[in-house]
């Protein structure tokens, strides 16, 4: 098996776990899995203490840090559109503790980031590590919040809606996202999902910036 990154030979020693599952095989040679360093601690969600998303998010989680191995990863998998690259990260994904007990919601992407990159990379990634999701929103805008500074973030309209027939029931959920800058993604989102009668929001990101 050669690495999803950089294709090299991925060579392990066996393991009776290897004997009956793929789960316990990584799609990446050590070199690369070196390279991702997992995340410390959570997000800040007091920053958005005082605007109207204040207390939206319950908690939100990070796997890794956004360092260069992971701008490449990134770049890669949502850029070059490397669709195998879903499956990289699909243990970690799995194993997260934030997921016990609530329903994932995938945060979508807009139509026309959508037709730009061919396929829903969080939808992916859920996909692959077996995680079932509903998609219960709609983003609205297709703006890119990347080039907005952080009081722009905060002020910017609306970002999401319910998606037609979306059903939130008083349940627990869990965004799941591919990346934590400012959290104005993920406060949005879980602004409407609280309006709409969540009893919770968490979230969970594979990187915080």
């Amino acid at each position: 098996m050669e690495c999803l990154l950089c294709d090299s030979p991925v060579s392990r020693p066996p393991t009776w776990k290897g004997l009956f599952t793929d789960r316990g095989k990584s799609r990446l040679c050590p070199r690369c899995e070196e390279g991702f360093v997992p995340a410390e601690g959570s997000p800040l969600l007091g920053d958005w203490d005082g605007t109207p998303y204040e207390g939206a998010l319950d908690a939100a989680v990070s796997l890794y840090v956004y360092n260069d191995a992971m701008k490449n990863y990134l770049r890669q998998y949502k850029f070059l559109k490397d669709a195998a690259l879903a499956g990289v990260f699909s243990d970690a994904i799995r194993q997260a503790p934030i997921l016990k007990r609530r329903k994932a919601v995938p945060v979508p992407m807009h139509p026309e980031r959508l037709s730009e990159r061919t396929f829903p990379q969080v939808e992916e990634m859920l996909a692959f590590a077996g995680i079932p999701f509903v998609p219960l929103l709609e983003k609205t805008t297709a703006r890119n919040l990347g080039k907005m500074g952080r009081e722009e973030r905060r002020a910017s309209e609306p970002l999401f809606c319910l998606a037609e027939n979306a059903e939130v029931r008083q349940a627990d959920y869990v965004l799941v996202d591919d990346l934590y800058t400012t959290g104005t993604t993920l406060h949005h989102a879980a602004h409407v999902l609280k309006n709409s009668g969540a009893r919770s929001v968490a979230a969970l990101t594979l990187i915080r910036a």
